[in-house]
């Protein structure tokens, strides 16, 4: 085995906190918000000596992740996050950073009174004899009954947790990035961001996809239509009923989108729902073979011969990372400017035969299934190799990031062209070189790119601007 093979992948860690009981632990959600919010400072940030500071520090939050304790994690984030900036933070700034505020629920009836919520500790600071005074949380909320259409709610900081409950009057339908900040007087200490779907009548329509999805349930045979439409009203409970997900969701538009399809469903049409007719981004339920894969789709507002990329994400993670993390979405925008349709498939911990599932969805979009090409990080970089290693003439070109693979002997690539990204401080780094010779040994013609001072987490973010250079060339364009 490799050290991409030998070693657990950060996702995993976050995996395995979802099941096992630990206690003081940050949601996966405001992880999140934290890690979008660097990978966006990141972005922005040209300077290669805070770059290596930075990464210093998000290394530390890759170990944290081993050891499954996402406060270090969120912790090491901030820091990093400092360092990008280029300037130490004041005692008071650290502080209001290891606040994290949540709100019981992510979407709301318009006309509710108010929506109660928390602030509490996501770890603690290194001056343990630090005594907050005098803070305040601002929320800026808009609006149609006041001015300007946003209104400002403030509340004072007491005694942590502490419970917040937010005005909801004249808040305006639809969905919404409530901007918060922690204040010392006029000072913002830090600035951050919560979403929020407000939407009318919303327990009856609930009520109602409840009951259409219930119908589809049994449907026989298993369509992408029905099981989709299962799995919106699942996750739209779940906003409503404190079972949130993981990443941010447009509840108001994934609401509108899952009557639509409840409404087609029992007009029963021949047309399908999802097809090239739909341009967009989808989260849809697609039956392959025996199983149905939950995937993230991006449809390019193209009418034949779209190439794909397929994206395959690390252990503990899901088909939300690579649109909404990995730099925040950087392989949407990138597919989205070449006009090509994204794929982000569920991985599970064993195997996705992703052959089967371009097949599938060629039966609905216009894809060129013989334009396909496959980018994966830490696991999804091993199944990447193993999809190829299968069946390698499907595809025209593989970007492993951040992990290894096998291949076994007599396999035989034709050719096949692999991008090896990998980070020089990457504990992955001695496995992507594995790999390199590997694939080169078996006909294939791999490139391997070593990333100064990158770790294991922001390779993808840093690396996908080659990768699609390397699409580009692997597709002849």
């Amino acid at each position: 085995m490799n050290a991409g093979m030998r070693t657990p992948s950060i996702w995993l860690a976050v995996g395995l906190l979802l099941v096992g009981c630990v206690t003081a632990q940050v949601e996966r959600y405001e992880l999140g918000l934290r890690l979008r919010a660097f990978e966006r400072h990141l972005d922005a940030v040209r300077d290669e000596p805070r770059r290596a500071a930075a990464f210093v520090e998000l290394n530390r939050a890759v170990q944290a992740f081993f050891r499954l304790d996402t406060g270090a994690v969120a912790k090491a984030i901030d820091v990093a996050g400092s360092a990008l900036a280029g300037q130490p933070r004041s005692v008071a700034e650290q502080y209001a950073a290891s606040l994290q505020w949540s709100l019981d629920d992510r979407m709301v009836a318009a006309g509710d009174g108010s929506l109660e919520g928390r602030v509490s500790l996501a770890y603690r600071i290194d001056d343990e004899d630090y005594e907050p005074t005098n803070l305040q949380l601002a929320v800026l909320v808009p609006a149609a009954a006041h001015a300007k259409g946003m209104q400002l709610v403030v509340m004072p900081l007491s005694e942590l947790p502490m419970t917040t409950s937010l005005p909801l009057s004249g808040l305006l339908v639809g969905d919404h990035v409530l901007t918060w900040t922690i204040l010392a007087g006029e000072e913002v200490l830090v600035r951050r961001e919560q979403a929020l779907s407000v939407v009318e009548d919303l327990d009856a329509r609930l009520e109602a996809l409840a009951i259409s999805a219930k119908e589809q349930r049994s449907q026989v045979p298993a369509t992408v239509e029905s099981q989709t439409l299962v799995a919106l009203s699942r996750m739209l409970q779940g906003m409503r009923r404190r079972r949130p997900g993981e990443t941010v969701l447009r509840g108001a538009e994934l609401l509108a989108e899952a009557e639509e399809l409840a409404a087609w469903l029992a007009a029963g049409r021949d047309q399908p729902f999802y097809g090239g007719h739909r341009s967009g981004s989808f989260r849809l339920r697609v039956p392959v073979g025996k199983r149905t894969v939950s995937v993230r789709v991006s449809v390019p507002e193209v009418a034949s011969d779209v190439p794909m990329v397929v994206a395959l994400h690390g252990a503990g993670g899901s088909e939300n990372l690579f649109f909404d993390g990995y730099g925040d979405g950087r392989v949407v925008r990138l597919g989205a400017a070449r006009k090509w349709m994204v794929v982000a498939p569920r991985v599970a911990l064993g195997s996705l035969d992703c052959a089967a599932l371009v097949d599938a969805l060629a039966e609905r979009f216009p894809v060129d299934t013989n334009r396909v090409v496959m980018v994966g990080h830490s696991m999804g970089a091993m199944q990447a190799v193993a999809n190829a290693v299968g069946d390698p003439k499907r595809y025209r070109g593989v970007a492993a990031l951040g992990g290894g693979g096998r291949v076994g002997r007599g396999t035989d690539f034709g050719g096949l062209p692999f991008f090896v990204g990998v980070g020089s401080a990457d504990f992955a780094l001695s496995g992507a070189r594995s790999l390199h010779r590997a694939l080169r040994s078996a006909g294939a013609v791999s490139e391997l790119r070593e990333y100064q001072g990158v770790e294991h987490l922001a390779i993808v973010q840093l690396a996908l601007d080659d990768v699609f250079v390397f699409f580009d060339e692997s597709l002849g364009l």
